[in-house]
């Protein structure tokens, strides 16, 4: 079974700032993996890249053990992107966005309607349908942003902090359909700066740093079974002290007038 997702030395440039840098990653199919580091390190960029949203400056991604690009418009339909932008139509209803959505993806308008109907209907969005996705709450548009990566079915999963300003209830929802599309094989490339979430649900992690760079990678399935992971020569028992270790500040700085 070829890997869900390959990246060779990947990098993207803007004008003279390097957003990502040298990125070379390896994800097996079926694996919940988690992409971490500090803000403004790339992370939304390099899933902008993995996913055709931006061109790289140079490198190369493979998606299902194919050669991916921007036009790349097969694999595409085979993989869902939740962006850090949502990409909401916001002049159009929730049920509106989705049957957009679906239908775009290749699904027939039936299936397309019916999935819709129950993603709304689950995601308690049901009776909203006539407020334009312009007037919902963040909490709201997240949802929909998520129901819209998964209406199609796909291979693998792209999410960018999926479950920020979402209701516990709704993020409880969120994480029991991103198990069972796991455990049936479907990969997942998610960012979270909530570190307990990340690792009580990815087997894997990647760790980067400004400007894009990896500095750890490796299974962390151990600390969800409160054991512990090797890195760097130490032993760590939760995710949050091996990323402090490996991406973080060393001190906190005092701060004389609290």
């Amino acid at each position: 079974m070829p890997n869900a997702i390959e990246t060779f030395h990947l990098r993207k440039e803007y004008s003279s700032v390097i957003a990502v840098e040298d990125l070379s990653l390896v994800v097996p199919a079926g694996c919940f993996f988690g992409f971490l580091g500090p803000n403004g390190s790339g992370k939304s960029t390099t899933i902008a890249c993995l996913t055709g949203l931006l061109d790289a400056t140079r490198g190369e991604t493979r998606l299902l053990g194919q050669p991916f690009h921007a036009d790349a418009i097969d694999l595409k339909r085979r993989i869902g992107v939740m962006p850090e932008t949502l990409g909401l139509f916001d002049a159009l209803y929730a049920h509106e966005f989705l049957s957009f959505q679906g239908r775009m993806y290749g699904l027939d308008k039936e299936t397309t309607r019916r999935r819709g109907t129950e993603l709304l209907e689950a995601l308690d969005l049901a009776n909203q349908g006539r407020t334009p996705l312009s007037e919902f709450s963040t909490g709201m548009r997240k949802r929909v942003a998520f129901a819209a990566a998964m209406i199609h079915g796909p291979e693998i999963l792209f999410l960018d902090e999926p479950f920020e300003s979402i209701d516990p209830d709704g993020v409880g929802m969120m994480k029991q359909w991103l198990r069972q599309f796991a455990s049936r094989g479907g990969t997942i490339f998610m960012t979270s700066h909530v570190l307990e979430t990340v690792e009580r649900l990815c087997d894997r992690v990647a760790i980067i740093t400004r400007p894009g760079a990896l500095v750890w990678e490796g299974d962390i399935s151990a600390l969800a079974a409160d054991g512990a992971i090797a890195a760097n020569g130490r032993q760590f028992r939760t995710l949050e002290e091996l990323f402090l270790a490996v991406a973080g500040r060393r001190y906190a700085p005092a701060l004389e007038w609290l």
